[in-house]
């Protein structure tokens, strides 16, 4: 089976933690001392928590990719720049012939950064402590969804049983969530891990089994990694990781060009032309599996028709000159899934894009905004800050377009807590500009944002109908009838109408003085065993 051409998974859903909380009971973890030398990677905040189970920040996540491993690992195929899931602690997995949904893990010899072997009991409590309660882990939906029973059957080899027969494909994307040790520090860990003092220090000096563990922390500077001379897969390349804090843009940018800085994630489209006149900078971008869309409030536009109007006024490429109107580096998305699913990760199935259920039609949308109530109205679109200026030039693009079918939008930017609360937690908003990530190359989370009470439901669509084909659709395992029903998704979602679809856009990442570097997702360490420092 090639495995680089089927599901891949990247386990990363974006939560917050606090770590001032952690470190308010144990002081003493903390490692102070000179920022370490090695690769630098400039960031705006640093880890909030280096605990893969618990909410973690979109730095915590990353680093938690230097530290820890899965069964299964996501590795970045250099040449093709595509993601395919390779066995990782576990060296064996096989699938029961009968019911197909056990499979049987042989756990490889691997040992934790303290040395003390990985082992079976250690697979179970971490599948434990996803699944409590009290932890909240981001992840506990998700595998619940496929994971029934995680058992031990001695101390080198576990049991998985999977809620409904699951072929390989997409098993092992499944066991990608990272495995962490069922004792530290001598004390066997409680599965709560916010319970004792033990649990608490776990997410901020853990042990891994990854390629790198940590060496150092100065809070509000840096957080350190040194190399793992005895990692399963070889010893990394590069001797040091270094995580520092970069608040500003500029300072990021101007760091990379005098060659201070290796490494800058959080880039804006915007700056492409000007980084790639740089020297001795390379530009590594890729598409992730995300994409922008505009959130429709079902209670500020509860008549199908208005919002129908509001998706057909859209000219997506005139959104944002220069940008949205490119033959490469973006893709156009007339509905809930991004139109190149098919192309992009199964075209020896289907080679078609998704078909486009809201064409633009100005005549339509303006007849549909009148029979809508809307034309003469006025709303509020709301995007966050972090979107920058890229997000200021889609919301004016989107004003402008709004205007065409007679409702009167303002663009509102607010702060990324604010855009939070009333987005997403109280749901007091009408139009949100809104970045949609953490999926996987099928998007199999997407019932999140449209069940009835799925946890990112922010536009308050609740069909029974397209809960039922989100119920199919998740447990479907043959891929010609899978494919059937992400188009009848498509079909549904579109008839309601709740969001207005953008598109996904190419990511980049800046490198300075760095070689064998492979991205792929927005998660850039994947790859990082394989990097190099040049001198």
């Amino acid at each position: 089976m090639n495995q680089k051409n089927l599901l891949t998974r990247r386990n990363a859903v974006i939560g917050a933690a606090v770590l001032a909380v952690v470190l308010g009971s144990v002081a003493t973890l903390v490692i102070w001392k000179n920022q370490p030398r090695g690769i630098v990677v400039a960031v705006s905040n640093l880890p909030d928590s280096l605990n893969p189970v618990l909410e973690q920040n979109v730095s915590g996540m990353n680093a938690s990719e230097l530290v820890f491993d899965g069964l299964v690992n996501f590795e970045v195929d250099a040449e093709s720049g595509s993601l395919y899931p390779e066995l990782a602690l576990a060296e064996s997995i096989e699938q029961n012939p009968k019911d197909k949904k056990t499979y049987t893990v042989l756990i490889r010899q691997a040992f934790w950064h303290d040395g003390n072997p990985v082992v079976a009991e250690d697979v179970v409590y971490s599948f434990d402590a996803y699944m409590d309660e009290k932890n909240a882990s981001p992840k506990k939906a998700y595998l619940e969804s496929f994971i029934k029973d995680v058992r031990a059957v001695n101390s080198g080899t576990v049991e998985i049983e999977f809620v409904n027969p699951i072929p390989e494909f997409r098993a092992y994307p499944v066991l990608t969530f990272k495995i962490i040790p069922s004792t530290y520090r001598g004390r066997a860990m409680d599965a709560n891990m916010r319970s004792g003092e033990n649990e608490r220090n776990f997410a901020v000096e853990p042990v891994g089994t990854g390629p790198y563990r940590l060496s150092g922390w100065e809070i509000g500077k840096w957080v350190g990694f040194e190399v793992n001379g005895a990692y399963f897969k070889g010893v990394p390349k590069a001797t040091g990781i270094v995580i520092k804090k970069m608040i500003d843009p500029v300072i990021r940018m101007n760091e990379l060009r005098k060659g201070r800085v290796n490494l800058v994630l959080e880039t804006s489209p915007m700056d492409r032309s000007k980084v790639a006149k740089m020297s001795e900078v390379d530009v590594n971008s890729y598409l992730p599996y995300a994409f922008y869309q505009v959130a429709v409030n079902l209670k500020s536009f509860p008549n199908v028709d208005a919002r129908k109007a509001l998706a057909m006024s859209l000219d997506r490429p005139s959104l944002v000159p220069s940008i949205t109107d490119q033959e490469v580096g973006v893709v156009l998305n007339p509905g809930p899934f991004p139109s190149d699913l098919f192309t992009r990760n199964i075209p020896e199935y289907v080679n078609e894009r998704i078909p486009n259920r809201l064409p633009y039609d100005p005549d339509e949308a303006r007849r549909l905004s009148r029979s809508g109530g809307i034309a003469g109205q006025t709303a509020i679109l709301l995007y966050p800050d972090s979107m920058g200026e890229f997000g200021t030039r889609m919301a004016e693009g989107i004003v402008r377009q709004m205007a065409s079918i007679g409702l009167e939008v303002e663009a509102k930017r607010t702060g990324d807590q604010v855009f939070k609360r009333m987005v997403f937690d109280e749901k007091s908003y009408e139009l949100a500009l809104v970045y949609c990530d953490g999926f996987d190359n099928l998007y199999s989370d997407m019932g999140r944002w449209y069940r009835s009470k799925g946890d990112l439901n922010v536009t308050g669509v609740s069909d029974r109908e397209l809960d039922a084909l989100f119920d199919r659709w998740d447990r479907e395992v043959v891929t010609a009838q899978w494919v059937d029903l992400t188009l009848a998704l498509n079909e549904r979602i579109s008839a309601i109408a709740p969001a207005m679809y953008l598109c996904s856009l190419e990511k980049d990442v800046y490198t300075r003085g760095l070689g064998n570097v492979a991205i792929a997702t927005d998660n850039p360490f994947l790859s990082v065993e394989n990097w190099t420092l040049r001198n």
